[in-house]
C-alpha cells in the first residue's frame, strides 16, 4: 500500500560553525557544558600568518556570573576559506586527524598540549575512496599520479566537510616567530620536550590501531616524486637566482632515491612523529614549560624526521656549527627517558636523510597551497624553502 514504506527523514546534521559570526554566545554555552551562560563573545583572528590550511580565532567570553573555573577566552580552529588550501587539508585528512587525535589519543601522547574542550566534524563523505586512490598512487606512472592528484584535490575541494576544534587558551605564553628564527636556548628546550614525546611513543602500535590515519613516512612516496616533477621548472623560475646548479643537481639525485629514503625513515626503530614540530607551533611559558600546538600531521617514522625538520626550519644555516650540540641535547634527553636502541650516529645519519627528504618535498609542495593571498604567508613559505635548502649542504 502507498505510504507503508516511506523513507524515514534524515536527522538534522549538528550545527558546526565555520565563520566568525557563527561563534555565538548561545553556541559556546551549549558546547562548554556548564550551568553558566555565555552572554557575549568577542573574537580576534590570531592565525593569519602562521599557517595555510586553517583559521585560528581567540574568542573572549563574557559569562553571566564570576567563576574562577570558567574560561575567559578559548581558541577556535576551523578550516581555511581558501578553496585550494582547504582541498589540500581535507585530502590529507589534516583537520580530521587533529580532532580525532585530541579526542582519542592526546592524554597518552606525553606532549604538553592545550586542554581539549570540544571538537566536531561532518562524516567522511567517501570513506571507501582511500584504498583505491592509494592503490592508484602506488601503481600509476608519475604523470598519471599527477593527473590523479589534480582530480583528488578537486573532489576534496568540493566536499565542504565541516570541522571545528575548541581548545584552552594559553594566555601567559611567549610565541616565538618562525620568520625571525629561534635562539639556541629555545631550540634546546624544545628538543628536550620532543625527545620525551618520542620516548613515550617508541614503537607504539596501538595508536594506529586506535586511529587508522596515522601514516608511516613511506606512505605513497610516488606522490612526492610526481609533485617534484610537476613543480621543478616553477621552482627554478622562482629561486634560480639564489639556488646554484649544485643544489639543483642534488635535488634531482634525491628524486631518483625517494622510495629508498622514505623506506629508511620508516624503518624500526620508529616512533610517533608530531609532523609539524616548528617554532610557530610552540608556546614558551614563564614557568619554563613549553606547550605544543597543532596535531594535524601526526604520523610515524624515525625520530630524526621531527628533529631535523625542527632544526632546519627554526634556525638559519649560520647555526650549522651548533647542530651537533643540539643533536646531543636531543639524544641525551632520549636516553634519559629510557631509549637505548638508537645511537647518536644513527640519529645523525637519519637527520642527513631527512634534510634531503624535506628539501625535495618543499620543492614539490609549491603548487598545492595558495600563498598569494597574504604576502606574509608567502614570505613564510619562501623563508622555509630557502632555510631548508641552505641546510641541505
Amino acid at each position: 500500500m502507498p505510504g507503508l514504506f516511506r523513507r524515514r527523514p534524515r536527522p538534522e546534521p549538528p550545527f558546526i560553525p565555520q565563520r566568525p559570526h557563527e561563534l555565538t554566545a548561545e553556541w559556546f554555552t551549549e558546547i562548554i557544558g556548564t550551568d553558566a551562560t555565555v552572554t557575549d563573545v568577542r573574537q580576534v583572528e590570531i592565525g593569519t600568518n602562521v599557517g595555510f590550511m586553517g583559521e585560528v580565532h581567540r574568542c573572549h567570553l563574557t559569562w553571566d556570573r564570576v567563576d574562577g573555573g570558567l574560561p575567559d577566552s578559548v581558541i577556535v580552529k576551523v578550516p581555511t576559506q581558501v578553496d585550494e588550501n582547504f582541498a589540500a587539508g581535507d585530502a590529507l585528512q589534516s583537520y580530521e586527524r587533529e580532532i580525532v587525535v585530541y579526542q582519542e589519543l592526546a592524554p597518552s601522547l606525553g606532549l604538553p598540549l592545550p586542554r581539549y574542550l570540544y571538537g566536531a566534524m561532518d562524516p567522511d563523505p567517501a570513506p571507501w575512496l582511500e584504498k583505491p586512490v592509494r592503490f592508484l598512487f602506488e601503481h600509476l606512472p608519475l604523470r598519471g599520479v599527477n593527473w590523479l592528484i589534480g582530480r583528488f584535490l578537486r573532489f576534496a575541494g568540493k566536499s565542504k566537510r565541516r570541522y571545528i576544534l575548541v581548545l584552552e587558551d594559553i594566555v601567559d605564553a611567549r610565541a616565538p616567530a618562525q620568520m625571525v628564527g629561534g635562539s639556541f636556548d629555545d631550540a634546546a628546550q624544545a628538543l628536550e620536550v620532543l625527545a620525551r614525546f618520542h620516548a613515550a611513543n617508541w614503537m607504539r602500535t596501538d595508536a594506529a590501531a586506535t586511529y587508522h590515519r596515522i601514516w608511516p613516512m613511506n606512505r605513497a612516496s610516488k606522490v612526492f616524486q610526481a609533485s617534484y616533477l610537476r613543480n621543478r621548472d616553477h621552482f627554478i623560475e622562482q629561486y634560480g637566482a639564489v639556488v646554484d646548479d649544485s643544489v639543483l643537481a642534488h635535488l634531482d639525485d634525491i628524486q631518483t632515491r625517494v622510495p629508498e629514503i622514505s623506506d629508511a625513515l620508516a624503518e624500526e626503530p620508529w616512533t610517533l612523529l608530531h609532523g609539524d614540530y616548528r617554532l610557530d607551533n610552540l608556546l614558551f611559558r614563564p614557568n619554563g614549560e613549553i606547550v605544543v600546538l597543532d596535531l594535524q600531521g601526526l604520523g610515524s617514522g624515525r625520530p630524526a624526521v621531527d628533529v631535523a625538520y625542527f632544526i632546519t626550519t627554526a634556525l638559519t644555516a649560520e647555526h650549522c656549527a651548533e647542530e651537533v650540540a643540539l643533536l646531543r641535547v636531543y639524544h641525551d634527553a632520549l636516553v634519559e627517558a629510557g631509549i637505548t636502541g638508537y645511537s647518536f650516529d644513527q640519529l645523525r645519519r637519519d637527520c642527513d636523510l631527512t634534510k634531503e627528504m624535506l628539501a625535495h618535498r618543499i620543492v614539490g609542495s609549491a603548487d598545492v597551497l595558495d600563498t598569494s593571498i597574504d604576502g606574509k604567508q608567502g614570505a613564510l613559505m619562501d623563508m622555509m624553502q630557502l632555510r631548508v635548502l641552505a641546510w641541505l649542504g
